[in-house]
């Protein structure tokens, strides 16, 4: 093999290696009734704070998301491949399907939500400095219902 073909080998790899995304596991635990996962992963403070304050789902600003009805159960896992970046997750269950997070006449909501790092506002969501954290390589979030 002469050094033309090694050398196009070399770099052929390297960029097969940097094309592939790093990933993502998100553990979502306490869950008490079933109904339609809303899971928003942001990459951008504004697009996030607009979201969470419009307390409204909402596929603007999101980076990449999940949108599944779950089932009962103690843990869910969910993988995804993400490119290397800073990245913030918000998410309810839905239990009346109405793409909203439902809330008593004090504001407080009724149906479940989580965000990453398990952060938690005062009196309202986290801001995405709370909620922020790094991937790459392999990087998880373990996320308590609240």
């Amino acid at each position: 093999m002469n050094f033309y073909n090694k050398f196009y080998i070399l770099v052929f790899g390297f960029l097969i290696l940097d094309s592939v995304a790093d990933e993502l596991t998100i553990n979502i635990s306490g869950q008490t009734k079933e109904g339609v996962l809303s899971l928003a992963i942001y990459n951008d403070a504004d697009a996030y704070t607009q979201s969470v304050k419009g307390e409204k789902r909402s596929e603007e600003g999101v980076f990449q998301g999940i949108e599944s009805y779950i089932e009962l159960k103690e843990n869910h896992e969910f993988v995804i491949n993400l490119p290397e970046g800073e990245y913030a997750i918000a998410l309810f269950v839905d239990t009346n399907k109405n793409l909203k997070i439902d809330k008593n006449f004090l504001g407080i909501p009724k149906e479940q939500f989580g965000f990453s790092n398990n952060a938690m506002g005062r009196l309202s969501a986290p801001s995405f400095e709370q909620a922020k954290f790094q991937v790459k390589g392999s990087a998880s979030q373990n996320i308590q219902l609240k």
